[in-house]
Protein backbone atom coordinates (compact mmCIF):
# COMPACT_ATOMS: atom_id res chain seq x y z
CA UNK A 1 0.00 0.00 0.00
CA UNK A 2 3.08 2.48 0.42
CA UNK A 3 3.90 2.38 -3.58
CA UNK A 4 0.05 3.99 -4.12
CA UNK A 5 0.34 6.88 -5.92
CA UNK A 6 -2.56 9.26 -5.08
CA UNK A 7 -2.07 13.16 -6.28
CA UNK A 8 -4.18 16.36 -6.74
CA UNK A 9 -4.53 15.05 -10.75
CA UNK A 10 -5.85 11.93 -10.35
CA UNK A 11 -8.05 12.76 -7.16
CA UNK A 12 -9.64 15.51 -9.58
CA UNK A 13 -9.79 12.57 -12.05
CA UNK A 14 -12.09 10.46 -9.79
CA UNK A 15 -14.10 13.44 -9.02
CA UNK A 16 -15.13 13.22 -12.80
CA UNK A 17 -15.90 9.72 -12.97
CA UNK A 18 -17.73 10.05 -9.52
CA UNK A 19 -20.07 12.45 -11.06
CA UNK A 20 -20.07 10.39 -13.94
CA UNK A 21 -21.87 7.77 -12.68
CA UNK A 22 -24.30 10.33 -10.10
CA UNK A 23 -25.84 11.79 -13.26
CA UNK A 24 -25.97 8.12 -14.71
CA UNK A 25 -28.12 7.13 -11.73
CA UNK A 26 -29.99 10.36 -11.31
CA UNK A 27 -31.07 9.96 -15.42
CA UNK A 28 -31.47 6.30 -15.18
CA UNK A 29 -34.21 6.47 -11.87
CA UNK A 30 -35.98 9.73 -12.88
CA UNK A 31 -38.64 8.82 -14.84
CA UNK A 32 -39.00 12.35 -16.76
CA UNK A 33 -35.27 11.89 -17.68
CA UNK A 34 -35.31 8.02 -18.54
CA UNK A 35 -35.84 8.69 -22.25
CA UNK A 36 -34.44 7.03 -25.09
CA UNK A 37 -32.28 9.21 -26.00
CA UNK A 38 -31.17 9.67 -22.34
CA UNK A 39 -30.28 6.10 -21.99
CA UNK A 40 -27.87 6.87 -24.88
CA UNK A 41 -26.76 9.38 -22.95
CA UNK A 42 -26.22 7.06 -19.95
CA UNK A 43 -23.94 4.94 -21.73
CA UNK A 44 -21.65 7.47 -23.54
CA UNK A 45 -21.42 9.13 -19.91
CA UNK A 46 -20.75 5.27 -18.26
CA UNK A 47 -18.31 4.39 -21.17
CA UNK A 48 -16.25 7.39 -20.18
CA UNK A 49 -16.56 7.00 -16.27
CA UNK A 50 -15.11 3.14 -17.05
CA UNK A 51 -12.57 4.57 -19.58
CA UNK A 52 -11.33 6.70 -16.93
CA UNK A 53 -11.79 4.22 -14.02
CA UNK A 54 -9.90 1.61 -14.90
CA UNK A 55 -6.83 3.70 -16.06
CA UNK A 56 -7.02 5.33 -12.48
CA UNK A 57 -6.88 2.03 -10.90
CA UNK A 58 -3.72 1.23 -12.49
CA UNK A 59 -2.03 4.90 -12.08
CA UNK A 60 -2.74 4.68 -8.39
CA UNK A 61 -1.19 1.24 -8.05
CA UNK A 62 -4.47 -0.69 -6.70
CA UNK A 63 -4.00 -2.76 -9.65
CA UNK A 64 -0.31 -2.73 -10.14
CA UNK A 65 0.80 -2.08 -13.72
CA UNK A 66 2.79 -5.34 -13.91
CA UNK A 67 -0.31 -7.50 -13.69
CA UNK A 68 -1.95 -5.57 -16.96
CA UNK A 69 1.81 -6.15 -18.91
CA UNK A 70 1.62 -9.39 -18.19
CA UNK A 71 -1.80 -9.55 -19.15
CA UNK A 72 -3.13 -11.25 -15.83
CA UNK A 73 -6.06 -8.92 -15.78
CA UNK A 74 -8.41 -7.99 -19.20
CA UNK A 75 -8.39 -4.36 -19.81
CA UNK A 76 -11.83 -3.21 -21.53
CA UNK A 77 -11.27 -0.35 -24.73
CA UNK A 78 -14.15 1.70 -23.64
CA UNK A 79 -12.79 4.48 -25.78
CA UNK A 80 -14.33 2.22 -28.54
CA UNK A 81 -17.70 2.50 -26.97
CA UNK A 82 -17.80 6.47 -26.13
CA UNK A 83 -18.28 7.67 -29.86
CA UNK A 84 -20.52 5.38 -30.77
CA UNK A 85 -23.00 5.64 -28.15
CA UNK A 86 -22.66 9.13 -28.51
CA UNK A 87 -23.62 9.14 -32.05
CA UNK A 88 -26.50 7.12 -31.38
CA UNK A 89 -27.52 9.50 -28.49
CA UNK A 90 -27.22 12.67 -31.49
CA UNK A 91 -29.50 11.08 -33.76
CA UNK A 92 -32.27 10.03 -31.20
CA UNK A 93 -31.63 14.01 -29.96
CA UNK A 94 -32.50 15.02 -33.50
CA UNK A 95 -35.24 12.46 -33.79
CA UNK A 96 -33.60 10.58 -36.65
CA UNK A 97 -34.51 6.88 -36.60
CA UNK A 98 -32.00 4.85 -35.81
CA UNK A 99 -31.45 1.84 -38.20
CA UNK A 100 -30.15 -0.77 -35.46
CA UNK A 101 -28.88 -2.93 -38.06
CA UNK A 102 -26.52 -0.81 -39.71
CA UNK A 103 -25.65 0.66 -35.97
CA UNK A 104 -23.86 -2.57 -35.23
CA UNK A 105 -21.42 -1.54 -37.63
CA UNK A 106 -20.23 1.16 -35.03
CA UNK A 107 -19.32 -1.54 -32.41
CA UNK A 108 -17.13 -3.63 -34.86
CA UNK A 109 -13.63 -2.60 -33.24
CA UNK A 110 -14.53 -2.91 -29.70
CA UNK A 111 -15.70 -6.54 -31.17
CA UNK A 112 -12.50 -7.01 -32.63
CA UNK A 113 -10.60 -5.08 -29.69
CA UNK A 114 -12.13 -7.57 -27.07
CA UNK A 115 -10.95 -11.04 -29.20
CA UNK A 116 -7.77 -9.71 -29.83
CA UNK A 117 -7.50 -8.79 -26.13
CA UNK A 118 -8.82 -12.65 -25.15
CA UNK A 119 -6.87 -13.91 -27.85
CA UNK A 120 -3.34 -12.24 -26.42
CA UNK A 121 -4.25 -13.64 -22.89
CA UNK A 122 -4.14 -17.20 -24.26
CA UNK A 123 -0.64 -16.43 -26.12
CA UNK A 124 1.93 -15.14 -24.22
CA UNK A 125 4.39 -12.74 -26.00
CA UNK A 126 7.09 -11.09 -25.21
CA UNK A 127 5.69 -7.66 -23.34
CA UNK A 128 7.56 -5.68 -25.83
CA UNK A 129 5.86 -6.99 -28.66
CA UNK A 130 2.58 -6.48 -26.60
CA UNK A 131 3.20 -2.85 -25.70
CA UNK A 132 3.88 -2.07 -29.61
CA UNK A 133 0.28 -3.91 -30.06
CA UNK A 134 -1.25 -1.96 -27.05
CA UNK A 135 0.23 1.12 -28.65
CA UNK A 136 -1.21 0.47 -32.05
CA UNK A 137 -4.83 -0.16 -30.74
CA UNK A 138 -4.24 3.26 -28.61
CA UNK A 139 -3.53 5.06 -32.32
CA UNK A 140 -6.17 2.95 -34.23
CA UNK A 141 -9.23 3.78 -31.39
CA UNK A 142 -7.86 8.01 -32.08
CA UNK A 143 -8.81 7.69 -35.65
CA UNK A 144 -11.57 5.48 -35.05
CA UNK A 145 -12.84 8.64 -32.31
CA UNK A 146 -12.23 11.07 -35.19
CA UNK A 147 -14.30 9.57 -37.70
CA UNK A 148 -17.10 9.25 -35.94
CA UNK A 149 -16.41 12.69 -34.93
CA UNK A 150 -16.66 14.03 -38.54
CA UNK A 151 -19.85 11.57 -39.22
CA UNK A 152 -21.75 13.19 -36.27
CA UNK A 153 -20.55 16.73 -38.10
CA UNK A 154 -22.04 15.76 -41.03
CA UNK A 155 -25.15 14.39 -38.83
CA UNK A 156 -25.56 17.95 -37.59
CA UNK A 157 -24.72 19.77 -41.25
CA UNK A 158 -27.76 18.03 -42.72
CA UNK A 159 -30.16 18.60 -40.00
CA UNK A 160 -29.08 22.55 -40.17
CA UNK A 161 -30.21 22.24 -43.73
CA UNK A 162 -33.08 21.31 -43.17
CA UNK A 163 -34.21 23.53 -40.69
CA UNK A 164 -32.57 26.57 -42.20
CA UNK A 165 -36.41 28.30 -42.73
CA UNK A 166 -38.28 29.19 -39.49
CA UNK A 167 -41.13 26.26 -39.12
CA UNK A 168 -43.97 27.75 -36.94
CA UNK A 169 -45.22 24.28 -36.11
CA UNK A 170 -42.30 22.51 -35.49
CA UNK A 171 -38.89 23.92 -33.13
CA UNK A 172 -35.62 23.31 -33.78
CA UNK A 173 -33.60 21.64 -31.90
CA UNK A 174 -30.36 24.08 -30.64
CA UNK A 175 -27.10 22.45 -32.19
CA UNK A 176 -24.39 24.86 -31.39
CA UNK A 177 -23.50 23.11 -28.14
CA UNK A 178 -22.88 19.66 -29.67
CA UNK A 179 -20.85 21.23 -31.83
CA UNK A 180 -18.72 22.86 -29.40
CA UNK A 181 -18.82 19.12 -27.34
CA UNK A 182 -17.28 18.11 -30.56
CA UNK A 183 -14.72 20.32 -30.88
CA UNK A 184 -13.24 19.66 -27.62
CA UNK A 185 -13.45 15.55 -28.68
CA UNK A 186 -11.33 16.61 -31.76
CA UNK A 187 -8.77 18.46 -29.47
CA UNK A 188 -8.99 15.70 -26.86
CA UNK A 189 -7.89 13.33 -29.55
CA UNK A 190 -4.94 15.77 -30.44
CA UNK A 191 -3.87 15.63 -26.71
CA UNK A 192 -4.35 11.90 -26.82
CA UNK A 193 -1.98 11.76 -30.07
CA UNK A 194 0.34 14.15 -28.42
CA UNK A 195 0.75 12.17 -25.63
CA UNK A 196 1.49 8.96 -26.95
CA UNK A 197 3.86 10.36 -29.53
CA UNK A 198 6.28 12.75 -27.90
CA UNK A 199 4.99 13.23 -24.02
CA UNK A 200 5.10 9.40 -23.41
CA UNK A 201 8.93 9.12 -23.99
CA UNK A 202 9.78 11.70 -20.71
CA UNK A 203 8.19 9.58 -18.48
CA UNK A 204 9.43 5.80 -17.73
CA UNK A 205 6.93 5.02 -15.82
CA UNK A 206 3.54 6.05 -14.88
CA UNK A 207 0.67 7.79 -16.74
CA UNK A 208 1.32 11.06 -16.07
CA UNK A 209 1.72 11.80 -20.10
CA UNK A 210 -2.15 10.88 -19.92
CA UNK A 211 -3.77 13.16 -17.48
CA UNK A 212 -4.38 16.16 -19.16
CA UNK A 213 -6.62 13.76 -21.70
CA UNK A 214 -7.50 12.15 -18.30
CA UNK A 215 -8.88 15.62 -16.71
CA UNK A 216 -10.12 16.72 -19.70
CA UNK A 217 -12.62 13.64 -20.11
CA UNK A 218 -13.92 14.36 -16.54
CA UNK A 219 -14.81 17.85 -17.23
CA UNK A 220 -16.27 16.45 -20.64
CA UNK A 221 -18.62 14.12 -18.39
CA UNK A 222 -20.24 16.96 -16.44
CA UNK A 223 -20.56 18.95 -19.33
CA UNK A 224 -22.43 16.68 -21.59
CA UNK A 225 -24.48 15.64 -18.87
CA UNK A 226 -25.55 19.07 -17.54
CA UNK A 227 -25.88 20.80 -21.04
CA UNK A 228 -27.71 17.67 -22.84
CA UNK A 229 -30.59 17.57 -19.46
CA UNK A 230 -30.74 21.58 -19.93
CA UNK A 231 -31.11 21.99 -23.51
CA UNK A 232 -33.80 18.94 -23.75
CA UNK A 233 -35.37 20.75 -20.97
CA UNK A 234 -35.14 24.21 -22.86
CA UNK A 235 -36.36 22.25 -26.25
CA UNK A 236 -39.76 20.85 -24.63
CA UNK A 237 -40.64 24.46 -23.20
CA UNK A 238 -40.16 25.78 -26.58
CA UNK A 239 -42.40 22.93 -27.87
CA UNK A 240 -45.08 23.94 -25.43
CA UNK A 241 -44.89 27.50 -25.75
CA UNK A 242 -44.82 27.49 -29.22
CA UNK A 243 -48.64 25.31 -28.88
CA UNK A 244 -49.62 27.97 -27.00
CA UNK A 245 -48.64 30.89 -28.50
CA UNK A 246 -50.15 29.11 -32.03
CA UNK A 247 -53.43 28.78 -30.71
CA UNK A 248 -53.98 32.65 -30.49
CA UNK A 249 -52.63 34.97 -33.45
CA UNK A 250 -53.52 38.46 -32.30
CA UNK A 251 -52.18 41.53 -34.27
CA UNK A 252 -49.70 43.82 -31.82
CA UNK A 253 -50.35 47.55 -31.69
CA UNK A 254 -46.60 48.35 -31.21
CA UNK A 255 -45.90 50.73 -33.42
CA UNK A 256 -48.48 53.48 -34.69
CA UNK A 257 -48.43 54.40 -38.08
CA UNK A 258 -48.40 58.29 -38.92
CA UNK A 259 -49.76 59.93 -42.17
CA UNK A 260 -45.95 59.73 -43.78
CA UNK A 261 -46.22 56.07 -43.64
CA UNK A 262 -46.60 54.62 -47.06
CA UNK A 263 -48.74 51.89 -48.69
CA UNK A 264 -45.48 49.82 -48.49
CA UNK A 265 -43.96 50.46 -45.06
CA UNK A 266 -47.87 49.55 -43.76
CA UNK A 267 -47.39 46.57 -46.28
CA UNK A 268 -44.37 45.79 -44.61
CA UNK A 269 -45.13 45.89 -40.88
CA UNK A 270 -48.32 43.68 -42.04
CA UNK A 271 -46.73 41.21 -43.52
CA UNK A 272 -44.35 40.81 -39.91
CA UNK A 273 -47.12 40.95 -37.66
CA UNK A 274 -49.73 39.06 -39.55
CA UNK A 275 -47.49 36.15 -40.17
CA UNK A 276 -45.47 36.14 -36.76
CA UNK A 277 -42.52 36.66 -39.27
CA UNK A 278 -40.55 38.28 -36.74
CA UNK A 279 -40.37 34.95 -34.64
CA UNK A 280 -38.23 33.70 -37.28
CA UNK A 281 -34.25 33.81 -36.15
CA UNK A 282 -33.31 33.68 -38.86
CA UNK A 283 -34.86 36.55 -40.74
CA UNK A 284 -32.75 39.07 -42.52
CA UNK A 285 -33.42 41.60 -45.06
CA UNK A 286 -32.86 39.41 -47.56
CA UNK A 287 -35.70 37.12 -46.97
CA UNK A 288 -37.78 39.94 -46.50
CA UNK A 289 -37.04 41.47 -50.05
CA UNK A 290 -37.86 37.96 -51.35
CA UNK A 291 -41.16 38.19 -50.24
CA UNK A 292 -41.82 41.23 -51.32
CA UNK A 293 -39.95 41.35 -54.17
CA UNK A 294 -38.13 44.71 -53.38
CA UNK A 295 -34.46 45.30 -52.90
CA UNK A 296 -33.03 45.22 -49.96
CA UNK A 297 -32.18 49.01 -49.72
CA UNK A 298 -35.44 50.44 -50.52
CA UNK A 299 -37.01 48.50 -47.44
CA UNK A 300 -34.16 49.89 -45.25
CA UNK A 301 -34.49 53.08 -46.68
CA UNK A 302 -38.72 52.85 -45.50
CA UNK A 303 -38.05 50.74 -42.48
CA UNK A 304 -35.56 53.83 -41.25
CA UNK A 305 -38.12 56.25 -42.48
CA UNK A 306 -41.45 55.07 -41.35
CA UNK A 307 -40.43 53.37 -37.67
CA UNK A 308 -37.33 55.80 -37.08
CA UNK A 309 -34.80 53.10 -36.15
CA UNK A 310 -32.68 50.55 -38.79
CA UNK A 311 -34.51 46.97 -39.85
CA UNK A 312 -32.42 44.95 -36.31
CA UNK A 313 -33.54 47.37 -33.96
CA UNK A 314 -37.23 47.48 -36.20
CA UNK A 315 -37.64 43.80 -35.73
CA UNK A 316 -35.90 43.85 -32.46
CA UNK A 317 -38.46 45.72 -30.90
CA UNK A 318 -41.22 43.25 -32.07
CA UNK A 319 -39.97 40.17 -30.60
CA UNK A 320 -39.18 42.31 -27.02
CA UNK A 321 -43.35 42.91 -27.34
CA UNK A 322 -44.17 39.60 -27.71
CA UNK A 323 -41.73 38.34 -24.93
CA UNK A 324 -43.16 41.03 -22.92
CA UNK A 325 -46.67 39.61 -23.18
CA UNK A 326 -45.36 36.08 -21.79
CA UNK A 327 -43.51 37.16 -19.31
CA UNK A 328 -46.58 39.02 -17.46
CA UNK A 329 -49.01 35.87 -18.50
CA UNK A 330 -49.11 33.43 -15.82
CA UNK A 331 -49.95 31.13 -17.75
CA UNK A 332 -45.97 30.91 -19.29
CA UNK A 333 -44.24 30.93 -15.26
CA UNK A 334 -42.83 27.12 -15.98
CA UNK A 335 -41.15 28.40 -18.63
CA UNK A 336 -37.66 29.47 -18.32
CA UNK A 337 -36.85 33.49 -19.45
CA UNK A 338 -34.40 31.95 -21.72
CA UNK A 339 -37.28 29.89 -23.85
CA UNK A 340 -39.17 32.36 -23.63
CA UNK A 341 -36.65 34.38 -25.33
CA UNK A 342 -35.95 31.61 -28.24
CA UNK A 343 -39.35 31.64 -28.93
CA UNK A 344 -39.67 35.40 -29.44
CA UNK A 345 -37.43 35.22 -31.92
CA UNK A 346 -33.80 35.51 -30.68
CA UNK A 347 -31.41 33.02 -31.64
CA UNK A 348 -29.24 33.29 -27.80
CA UNK A 349 -29.98 34.20 -24.60
CA UNK A 350 -27.25 37.03 -24.75
CA UNK A 351 -29.34 38.47 -27.72
CA UNK A 352 -32.16 38.17 -26.24
CA UNK A 353 -31.01 40.21 -23.33
CA UNK A 354 -28.83 42.99 -24.85
CA UNK A 355 -32.41 43.88 -27.17
CA UNK A 356 -34.45 43.45 -24.03
CA UNK A 357 -32.15 45.66 -22.20
CA UNK A 358 -31.97 48.35 -25.33
CA UNK A 359 -35.53 48.65 -25.68
CA UNK A 360 -37.26 48.34 -22.12
CA UNK A 361 -34.01 49.47 -20.15
CA UNK A 362 -33.96 46.76 -17.73
CA UNK A 363 -33.39 43.23 -17.63
CA UNK A 364 -36.38 40.68 -18.55
CA UNK A 365 -35.80 39.33 -15.12
CA UNK A 366 -36.24 42.74 -13.59
CA UNK A 367 -39.02 44.14 -15.82
CA UNK A 368 -40.96 40.56 -14.76
CA UNK A 369 -40.58 41.49 -11.14
CA UNK A 370 -41.04 44.85 -11.59
CA UNK A 371 -44.55 44.55 -13.70
CA UNK A 372 -45.83 41.19 -11.36
CA UNK A 373 -45.55 44.28 -8.48
CA UNK A 374 -47.52 46.62 -9.37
Amino acid sequence: MNDLNFNVFNIIILIGIILGFLFSLIILFNKKLNTKTNRFLILTILALSFSNLQYWFIDTGLIPRYKYENNTILFIPFEFLILPFFFLFIKSYLNRKIDELKSIYLFIPFVLSIVYLLVRNLIHHDISIIKIFNTVVEYISIFFSIAIIILIFKLLSVYKKEHQFYDKHNVEIKTNWLSRILNIGILLCLIWFISLSLTKSFYKSGYYYLYPLWIGMSILIYWIAYTSIKQKKLYQQRKEIRKKTSLVIEKTTIIKENKENSETSSKIHSLLIDTKLYLDPSLSLKILSEKLHLSEGYISQLINKSFKQNFNDYVNLLRVEEAKKMLINLEYDNYTIVAIGLEAGFNSKSSFYTAFKKHTGKTPSEYKKEVRNL
